[in-house]
Parts: C-alpha cells; sequence; structure tokens
C-alpha cells in the first residue's frame, strides 16, 4: 500500500507544480477526501458571492421589480441583465438572467436564482433556459412589466449623485 502511495506521490508531483502540488500531497498524505471537497466548496461559494446594486423599476400584484444595474449590457440587438422579482408575501427573491432580443422584441430568462427574501440565502439555482416571451404592446401582465424594465436598462446611466431608485447597495448575494 505504501508503495502504490508513493508511486501515486510521485505521478502528481510531476503533473502539479508549485503550491497545487503541495495541495494536492496534503491531501493525499492525510487521505482527507473530506478535506479536498470542503477546499473546493468553500472556493465555489466564494466565487459565486458578488456585490449587486438593484434599483427598484415598477411592481405588479405585490411583485417589486429591480435591475442590477452592475449587470446591464446594451448592444445592437440585444440587452442583458440580472432582474430581481421581490414576493415579500413568499418571502422570495427570484433573480433572473435575462436576454431581452431587440429584433423580436422578446425576451428569455437564462437562469434562475431563488433567495429566501429575508436572510438572501441561495436556496435554488437553474441554468435551464426559460421560453422566449414577448413585450411588444400586446403583452399584459408580467411582460408589460419586463417591457418597463428593458426600457430602464436602455436609459441607465452611472450617476453617482443620483441614488434615488437604489436599493441594497452593495449587497452581496451568493
Amino acid at each position: 500500500m505504501k508503495i502504490i502511495r508513493n508511486m501515486i506521490t510521485n505521478n502528481m508531483i510531476n503533473c502539479f507544480k508549485g503550491a497545487v502540488a503541495t495541495v494536492a500531497m496534503a491531501f493525499l498524505l492525510m487521505g482527507s477526501i473530506f478535506g479536498a471537497a470542503e477546499l473546493l466548496s468553500t472556493t465555489s461559494t466564494a466565487e459565486a458571492t458578488h456585490r449587486v446594486d438593484r434599483h427598484f423599476v415598477d411592481s405588479l400584484d405585490g411583485t417589486g421589480y429591480y435591475v442590477d444595474v452592475n449587470t446591464i449590457n446594451v448592444w445592437d440587438n440585444e440587452v442583458t441583465a440580472d432582474v430581481y422579482m421581490v414576493k415579500a408575501l413568499y418571502n422570495s427573491m427570484y433573480c433572473y438572467g435575462v436576454v431581452y432580443n431587440l429584433e423580436n422584441q422578446s425576451y428569455q430568462y437564462t437562469y434562475t436564482k431563488i433567495y429566501q427574501y429575508d436572510t438572501r440565502k441561495l436556496t435554488s439555482y437553474s441554468e435551464v433556459p426559460s421560453l422566449v416571451y414577448g413585450y411588444s404592446n400586446a403583452a399584459i401582465g408580467n411582460n408589460m412589466i419586463m417591457e418597463e424594465v428593458l426600457r430602464f436598462c436602455q436609459n441607465y446611466r452611472p450617476d453617482p449623485n443620483n441614488i434615488m431608485n437604489n436599493t441594497d447597495v452593495g449587497e452581496l448575494l451568493d
């Protein structure tokens, strides 16, 4: 067993350089698979956490709609942003990665994150894209609000003196 462990250790050293080899050897010698998993989990959480700067856009039927202005990207035929829908009655906050197709007057959710609103704890995450929805003048309900969100994204200009619609500046979310 010791010979196999030494062979694996030598192969690890040859494959990795510097700090990576040292960490890999330490985990191998300690036999700590749990420690390696814990390290990866901590790294993923740290990388996933980011600051959001949500601005209020509109509300409908007890749901508030916000945009993280740090995520707004406007191109010729496409607008992207993180849109937050807060349902205080259900203690839920939904974050959607939204892509607007201006030519087709449509939008699609590219991913979904669901948070417990009061703790801001991430409870669910999905990268399954939604259906494509229209936001034209004939649209009703949520789609009309999404058209307002699009207008907000297209017209937003950063101004450090204008914090009128600003909420939770610098809030950390994972």
